[in-house]
This record gives structure tokens, C-alpha cells and sequence, in this order.
């Protein structure tokens, strides 16, 4: 079995996407080696580690205005080029919005091969926004590609149920197969072996992703504000800038707070052992975003042995089971969670980080995760 995972961008500001298809392939590897191949298709200039082995074709992308849309006039000529040559068996297309996905659907439709497309929930995220400009083009896209796109693929994959919900209510008469993101806990506890393990004088809070409106970002600021917490905890906003005009208004909306000295908004930490180890080390971790499918923070967090509080819309519905906190995305619920955590000793901190490692092991690990893709890529075979 040879498999083709095709995406746009592959790099860090890609985020999310970036670093589950990374992971996957890297599993898929492990898995069909020698016997099988890895395949990976991308656009532009790549600052990922790939796994030795996968084989890496990057497209040059194109100028212009076109550049938007993420535009590379040879993408479907290459796209083609890598089905035959390494005779592949699937074509797995990460996301929704820009051309390559569409030129490499079109692509294997043309050589008959099956295809499985991953939108990432971008589905769910544009039939959650009412309002906006960037809802309004999303949702006419959607209609826009619903026959020239969506109808022809094989499966369609959800992340969640509630990515699966949403993706029948455009595409109803698709197979939809759900299967969780999921982390590598041997690769995670490797990295984390190599810095030291001290608790902060000072507790904090941490966000770590990408500062963009659909994250909560905002809600956190305010609720960090609003809880009964000591004085001397601290909240670390930490990620890239996704958009400019609400990373500044959290910066007002930081400076603006009682705890304005007690709050610290700094860029992206892309070095996993630094990751990890800002983690650890917080209180607690908070994903309060208004949609997700999963988002690897909650999953990362967990395997560090460090609770997290996240919210109902990520898909994480037994997130509770463990030693999770599971809330709706608003102020006043954020800040009661942020009290509560404040009040556990030592001993239950550690004891919700342990139930919370031990979820991911049982649901969102690589070793109970990776058992549904190998069943759905061979199902196509």
C-alpha cells in the first residue's frame, strides 16, 4: 500500500494542520515500511522536520493575485506525476479552502484512485460563524465546490462528531468515518526527557496556539480577570499571530485588565522540549476556543500530566473522564473553572494530571488511534 497525503502550506504558521499531517505520515511509515510508501505533496518552502523516508515533493507556488488562493500552476501536473510513478493506492487531501486540494481531488479522480479528505473542521467552523465577511466567502465556497470538490471523494473524515454532523448536513450521501487527532506519547516523553522538571515559584496559567479569534483568547483575558485566584499567578499567552488586528486588541484588552502586570503575551514556541516543557510546568492549560476538532494542545497538556480546561465546542466530550475540566466558551463559566482549579492542592493537581495522561493513552494516542487508519486506507485498497 502506497499512500499520497497532499496539503498546501507545510509548514509552522500552518499550524494544526501542519504538524497532524506531519504525524501521520510519520506513523504511516512505521507502519508500511518497507513493503509501502509515504508520499507527501506540499507547496512552498517547508521548516518542518520530516520524517526520514517520507518523500517529500514541494511544488513551487504561484504569484499574483492567485497567491491567495494558494495558487501553483504545476501542483496537478506533479500531483499526477507522484500517483503513477509511486503507484499510489490512496490520496489523502488535508483541507478545504485552497487549490491544491482541489487540483490533487481532480488528480486522482482522473487516475481512479480513491480519496480520503480531512477538512480539519473547516466545515463546522464556517456553519458556526453567522456573521462576517470571512464566514459569508466560506460558506459560498462551500457551495461553489460541492459538486466540483466534495461529491466525488471517497470518504469524507471527520475529527469529532460534531465534524461529522456538520459535514453531513452539506454532504449527506458521503462516507463519513470519524478518527481522533492523536499524539506520539513515546516521541512527547522523549523530548521532555532532555530539559529539567522544576514548579514555578509562581503558577500560571498557559494558552499556547494560534492567536486568532475562533481560540477564545479574548475570553480568557477576561475570565483570568474575573477569577478568585491569588495574586501571585500569572497567564502566558503564547503562540503565533494568525491575525493582526485581534492580537493587538489583546494586547489592549490585556493592558486594559486589573491583572495587566500578571499577564504576558509572547510569539510562537515551535521547539517541541521548550513546548513541553512550558506545559509541564503551568497550573493548568486553557483551550477555550469557540470550534475545534481536537486541538493537539489538550491532547500535548494531558500527556505532560498537566490538566487542561477547554470548552464543549472542541469535540472533546469525555474530556471529564479524565482529570479535564470541560466548560461552554463564555466569561463567567471560564472564570468559575479558573476558581476551581485554584483551590486544588498539590495532590489533586497531580492526580487530575495522571487521569488526564491516562485518556490520552487509552483514546488519543498513536497506538489507539493509528488501528482506524490502517482499517480505513486497506477498506479502499
Amino acid at each position: 500500500m502506497n499512500i499520497l497525503y497532499a496539503t498546501d502550506f507545510h509548514n509552522q504558521a500552518n499550524c494544526g494542520t501542519t504538524f497532524v499531517v506531519n504525524e501521520l505520515a510519520s506513523q504511516m511509515l512505521t507502519e508500511l515500511s518497507p513493503r509501502g510508501s509515504v508520499n507527501l505533496l506540499s507547496i512552498g518552502e517547508c521548516d518542518v522536520a520530516i520524517q526520514p523516508g517520507v518523500r517529500h515533493v514541494q511544488v513551487e507556488p504561484g504569484t499574483g493575485p492567485a497567491r491567495a488562493w494558494r495558487f501553483a500552476p504545476s501542483y496537478a501536473r506533479i500531483c499526477e506525476a507522484t500517483i503513477k510513478r509511486e503507484n499510489v493506492s490512496v490520496a489523502h487531501i488535508h483541507g478545504i479552502w485552497m487549490y491544491p486540494q482541489f487540483a490533487a481531488a481532480r488528480a486522482a479522480q482522473r487516475l481512479k484512485i480513491p480519496t480520503v479528505l480531512t477538512n480539519h473542521g473547516g466545515v463546522q467552523w464556517a456553519l458556526k460563524q453567522p456573521f462576517g465577511l470571512g464566514a459569508a466567502k466560506k460558506r459560498l465556497y462551500l457551495a461553489l465546490m460541492k459538486n466540483r470538490l466534495f461529491r466525488n471523494i471517497t470518504v469524507q473524515h471527520a475529527i469529532t462528531r460534531f465534524d461529522r454532523d456538520a459535514l453531513f448536513s452539506v454532504f449527506p450521501h458521503n462516507r463519513i468515518e470519524v478518527i481522533p487527532n492523536f499524539v506520539d506519547l513515546h516521541k512527547l516523553d522523549r523530548d521532555l526527557q532532555s530539559v529539567v522538571a522544576h514548579r514555578q515559584a509562581e503558577p500560571y496559567v498557559l494558552f499556547l496556539g494560534r492567536l486568532h479569534p475562533t481560540k477564545g483568547i479574548h475570553v480568557l483575558i477576561e475570565a483570568f480577570a474575573r477569577a478568585s485566584i491569588p495574586r501571585d499567578w500569572r497567564l502566558i499567552v503564547v503562540g503565533p499571530p494568525a491575525d493582526r488586528n485581534y492580537t493587538d486588541g489583546l494586547r489592549r484588552l490585556a493592558a486594559a485588565s486589573p491583572r495587566a502586570d500578571r499577564i504576558e503575551i509572547r510569539g510562537a514556541v515551535w521547539a517541541l522540549p521548550a513546548k513541553y516543557q512550558l506545559m509541564r510546568d503551568a497550573w493548568v492549560t486553557v483551550v477555550p476556543s469557540h470550534t475545534e476538532v481536537i486541538s493537539l494542545v489538550n491532547l500535548e497538556a494531558s500527556a505532560c500530566l498537566t490538566p487542561t480546561i477547554t470548552t464543549t465546542a472542541t469535540g472533546l466530550t469525555d474530556w471529564t473522564e479524565g482529570g479535564g475540566l470541560l466548560i461552554e466558551p463564555a466569561v463567567a463559566a471560564l472564570a468559575t473553572a479558573l476558581s476551581q482549579t485554584a483551590r486544588w492542592s498539590d495532590q489533586e493537581r497531580w492526580e487530575r494530571g495522571v487521569a488526564s495522561r491516562r485518556l490520552v493513552e487509552r483514546r488519543y494516542s498513536a497506538k489507539a488511534v493509528m488501528p482506524g487508519w490502517m482499517e480505513l486506507y486497506r477498506s479502499l485498497c
